[in-house]
């Protein structure tokens, strides 16, 4: 499970943000450091100005790389749900089997 993070690197898909992100080299946008990224929350400096907040949350409330490294791809638990109305009515598309899963709104969808 992996949380795309500003940052916390790029793996294999390292040709996306240098192309949408004009005058950045591929290495600013993960510390070249394709697999984990940035070490150091200064690192997301390097990142373009609208990237910058999202690269900190990793260390000011994601608490990267804390308690031994727990947080990088982190442990969930997670069910299939009937998609929310809120996506399918922006969307315009419904799954051909949505009605075979519980339907979850508001406050249900926090586990």
């Amino acid at each position: 499970f992996d949380i795309m993070i500003p940052g916390a690197g790029q793996g294999a898909f390292s040709n996306g943000c240098s192309a949408q992100f004009q005058g950045f080299s591929t290495g600013d946008f993960d510390c070249d450091t394709r697999y984990g990224g940035c070490t150091e929350r200064s690192g997301c400096d390097r990142l373009p100005a609208e990237l910058q907040d999202a690269c900190r949350w990793r260390y000011d409330w994601y608490h990267w790389l804390e308690n031994k490294g727990k947080t990088n791809n982190p442990y969930v638990d997670f069910r299939r749900v009937r998609c929310p109305t809120q996506l399918t009515e922006l969307s315009g598309s419904v799954a051909e089997d949505d009605e075979l899963f519980p339907k979850v709104e508001g406050a249900e969808l926090r586990l």
